[in-house]
């Protein structure tokens, strides 16, 4: 199967995209349409910016977002702004049991700093190409390449979704955001919302994996999420893995996370704690972060964060705090604007002013 997943990407000519959380959220917030002439085309009296394009009655529906930056540099003299991703993807319901989604990333097209401008980062990244059967809603069957379930911030952390420009350490390099292989999935009927779980191997290597990014050689694990009272989700998370970078280390992560909301109030956080076998007892990565948002005016929130992180080897942990704004004049268009501060900073973490805009197409 995945010698079949390679050889259909190699003959696509359409550039792949994901995420029906996106479509899911602006159909259901009924944003406007962008097209200024919709009686010329029949297609445009379909569209509507934010939920994507179907494609005539074929059950493919074309979509994408768009993120663009500005941040202080490492030294805070310097700025730099950049295009950080162009992101494409397609999704097909035929109305049965099986579903097909895929999602494809140029990332840092273009970066911009005093005096230069660059598309040498610029690089292509498949960030998700798979396939579903539903047995039923408890029992689903996934193949492919998908986002690893571990926290709530990996399964939605495109920018249009996510509060903040900046994601939290303890999501960025402590497991590989994706996985290649098999998983079941489902809603089960316990409670008042159901427990959501999931069970997932990946086996061999990442397909088409981006370059310089840490991947697993070998991975399984599960994740569960429940309600325990209304208004308040919490998940746990669990994977053994390998590298490719360090095949000969065993590697267990255990994680946890929830999500409250009431009204446009919302606190949620994340804590991860990653363990590896090594005879010299040489300690890992740990960390967490807790996150609210308040409202301010009617499309204007205010966002403050707080971040522990140690990294591996390191004798201090490091804090970090951010404070920002998060204004979306529809439901298809966000502004972010945001300023950390890190404390006993000895891994270089990049603090300081950031700013972007996101649009969901």
């Amino acid at each position: 199967m995945i010698a079949a997943l390679r050889a259909a990407l190699r003959v696509s000519v359409v550039p792949l995209l994901s995420l029906p959380i996106l479509w899911s959220m602006a159909a259901h917030a009924g944003p406007e349409s962008v097209a200024g002439e919709d009686r010329l085309d029949p297609a445009a009296q379909r569209y509507q910016l934010g939920a994507g394009l179907p494609l005539g009655d074929s059950g493919f529906t074309l979509g994408g977002y768009g993120v663009a930056s500005l941040s202080e540099t490492a030294d805070d003299s310097n700025w730099a702004a950049s295009v950080d991703a162009l992101s494409a993807f397609v999704w097909w319901d035929g109305g049965g049991r099986l579903q097909f989604f895929a999602e494809t990333e140029l990332s840092q097209a273009l970066v911009l700093s005093p005096g230069a401008s660059t598309t040498d980062e610029a690089r292509v990244v498949l960030e998700r190409f798979y396939v579903d059967y539903a047995r039923s809603d408890a029992l689903k069957f996934r193949l492919g390449k998908f986002l690893t379930p571990v926290g709530h911030w990996n399964l939605s952390h495109a920018e249009p979704l996510v509060w903040t420009t900046s994601r939290p350490l303890i999501t960025e390099n402590t497991f590989p955001t994706n996985a290649t292989g098999a998983m079941v999935f489902g809603v089960l009927p316990i409670g008042g919302e159901g427990i959501d779980y999931s069970l997932y191997a990946s086996p061999s290597a990442e397909l088409f994996p981006e370059p310089g990014k840490e991947t697993f050689k070998e991975a399984y694990g599960g994740r569960v999420r429940f309600s325990p009272i209304p208004q308040l989700r919490i998940g746990l998370s669990y994977v053994d893995f390998e590298l490719d970078r360090s095949s000969n280390e065993r590697r267990n992560l255990y994680g946890a996370d929830f999500h409250a909301a009431y009204r446009r109030y919302e606190l949620s956080g994340e804590w991860a704690r990653r363990v590896t076998n090594l005879s010299d007892g040489q300690r890992d990565e740990e960390g967490g972060y807790v996150q609210v948002v308040l409202p301010v005016l009617q499309r204007l929130y205010a966002v403050g964060r707080y971040e522990s992180f140690q990294d591996s080897g390191d004798v201090r942990d490091l804090k970090l705090y951010l404070g920002g704004l998060n204004y979306r004049p529809m439901p298809a268009l966000v502004f972010k604007g945001e300023y950390s501060r890190a404390t006993q900073n000895d891994i270089g973490v990049i603090d300081g002013f950031k700013a972007s805009v996101a649009v969901l197409f």
